[in-house]
């Protein structure tokens, strides 16, 4: 299940004017979208009616909690709801989520031109290869470390973490992408990175199932404790499939999760990285939830499960998550704001 690097050549070198258009333009992708601009990128936001009629009448605004501030009109960037955006496209930046990837391959096969650069910012592992099956376009994949929360006033706020995109190693385009708002770092082991940053996202379900805040969560060593143990799980399975990663956390994953079980007391001193997060920030699974959207489970403890499967070994904690989850999707009610022993009942 390891994701095959990347064969393809570097892509051309990007001239002044270059036109960067963002697929699937939703939180992440209005905010990064909207860094680009502001570093003076040309920038077409491609998205759901609902999203770019808000730009179009409000304008973005872009914060972080480091003290980031920046307002853009809506005549500072394009902004489309039809695919023919594509057919001027030289970099796209997919953002979408990954239930819709084949869908929206379609849309770049059929209007993007065969010499753009399509960079997949999606979650999950397996969106790359998807791509490269459905285009002749090169196809990078990209990491985003962060979480962009959507607020009133049509507010995109990084709520966690640094605004450095971690990529594949391609350091001509991560050059011309980056600036003085936002960094993208080409990476030659990409590829353990994904899946190091894969076993924090194991944890969003935890989140989503709980809908309390990402702080709040943290704060609770018994919350703290069974994402210590989803982590835990995770890891062995990768180990029985022979997949390599490497932490996108401070320390290595093991250490991560017995930083984790730690008395509160003990944690909230070691931690201090972990608990610079909004005080609202919640996992983008629990937003899905309370839209009554589909999640992006299926690539996270679905994954996870089918890897147990393939390679004999049990993953019970995984799969409670996935079918809570799933029971969640079916009812369309919001959170279930379960409590840990709600999660843990049933696992034997």
């Amino acid at each position: 299940m390891s994701q095959p690097q990347n064969s393809n050549p570097p892509p051309k070198q990007f001239p002044e004017g270059s036109k960067i258009v963002v697929a699937g333009a939703g939180s992440i992708g209005c905010f990064v979208g909207g860094l680009l601009a502001a570093q003076g990128h040309k920038v077409c936001l491609w998205g759901r009616a609902r999203i770019i009629d808000a730009i179009q009448e409000k304008g973005l605004q872009l914060s972080d909690g480091d003290g980031l501030d920046i307002k853009l009109a809506a005549e500072q960037l394009e902004l489309s709801t039809d695919a023919s955006c594509l057919a001027q496209a030289d970099i796209v930046l997919l953002a979408a989520k990954s239930l819709v990837t084949e869908e929206i391959a379609k849309d770049i096969a059929l209007h993007a031109p065969k010499q753009a650069v399509v960079l997949s910012l999606q979650n999950g592992i397996r969106n790359p290869a998807i791509l490269r099956e459905h285009l002749e376009q090169k196809v990078f994949a990209t990491m985003i470390p962060f979480n962009v929360v959507h607020s009133e006033g049509n507010r995109f706020h990084r709520a966690t973490f640094s605004a450095e995109l971690m990529m594949e190693w391609q350091p001509a385009l991560a050059k011309f992408l980056s600036g003085e708002y936002i960094n993208f770092k080409p990476l030659e082991q990409f590829n353990e990175i994904a899946w190091g940053k894969l076993l924090l996202n194991i944890n969003n379900a935890v989140n989503a199932l709980g809908g309390l805040p990402l702080k709040q969560q943290l704060m609770n060593r018994q919350w703290r404790c069974l994402m210590a143990d989803v982590v835990s799980e995770s890891l062995a399975v990768l180990s029985a499939a022979g997949i390599k990663h490497l932490s996108v956390a401070p320390v290595n994953m093991k250490m991560f999760c017995w930083i984790l079980r730690l008395p509160t007391f003990m944690f909230s001193r070691i931690a201090n990285s972990m608990l610079k997060v909004d005080p609202q920030a919640r996992a983008s699974m629990y937003e899905d939830l309370e839209q009554k959207r589909l999640t992006e489970i299926d690539e996270f403890q679905g994954l996870i499960i089918e890897l147990s499967k393939q390679h004999h070994c049990k993953a019970p904690l995984n799969q409670r998550i996935y079918q809570l989850i799933k029971d969640a999707e079916l009812r369309a009610a919001g959170s279930p704001a379960l409590s840990v022993d709600d999660i843990r009942s049933g696992i034997f």
